[in-house]
């Protein structure tokens, strides 16, 4: 075990305020990965310039027409026809034009719900298979990883990968700080880099996605 990981850590928690709200202030460790980690990984695809991601394998941009492009990969087969009419039965790539925001507002939690687009006079449509597709590589192997070891790493602007993991020591002393002690020493054991500790706090961070999914990824690792 890392000793001065495992110092920073419940020096964080103890400095933590008493709260009657669990998540209010929050204790982060965001792990940096070395340049060599991950060297295996199939290059990235993006839809292009422009794009800024929402979701995993979910993409929009805003064109300078006003209308909005999305592009979801690995978009699964519904009670649906294929792109040729026929029966969907293999995963799609959709690309999706629209003048309407609505369409777009459920892309960074349900982003396969842009099928709902399908039929709309709105919306130009354009559906690829996934099979074969320059994403499929990519979005498998990290599936794959994150089986095998209960993450996923973010990418950077900088072309290396990180991973931000939180607790709540107002909520629980065992599953929280100890709990983070664990998975990360764990994650600098089998993958290097370093970590650094931080303290977050607001009455908003119980209400955010970002917080609420370092907390799930925390009780899975």
């Amino acid at each position: 075990m890392n000793r001065s990981l495992t110092r920073n850590i419940i020096s964080a928690a103890r400095r933590t305020p008493d709260s009657t709200e669990p998540f209010t202030h929050l204790v982060e460790v965001e792990h940096l990965f070395p340049a060599t980690a991950f060297a295996d990984a199939p290059a990235r695809w993006t839809p292009g310039e422009g794009f800024t991601e929402v979701a995993g394998g979910a993409w929009l941009r805003v064109n300078a027409d006003g209308t909005r492009t999305a592009v979801v990969t690995g978009v699964g087969p519904k009670e649906l026809p294929a792109a040729d009419d026929g029966t969907w039965t293999g995963e799609e790539v959709w690309t999706v034009t629209s003048a309407d925001p609505g369409v777009f507002t459920w892309l960074g939690d349900k982003p396969h719900r842009i099928t709902r687009a399908l039929g709309r006079e709105d919306a130009e449509i354009v559906r690829e298979p996934y099979e074969g597709h320059p994403a499929e590589a990519g979005e498998t192997y990290w599936y794959s990883f994150g089986l095998k070891h209960g993450f996923t790493p973010v990418q950077r602007a900088d072309g290396r990968y990180s991973l931000t993991l939180a607790c709540a020591p107002n909520a629980s002393w065992w599953n929280g700080p100890w709990r983070l002690v664990s998975a990360s020493g764990r994650i600098l054991k089998a993958h290097g880099g370093r970590a650094v500790v931080r303290t977050v706090t607001g009455a908003h961070l119980s209400a955010t996605p970002a917080t609420v999914d370092r907390m799930r990824l925390l009780s899975l690792i």
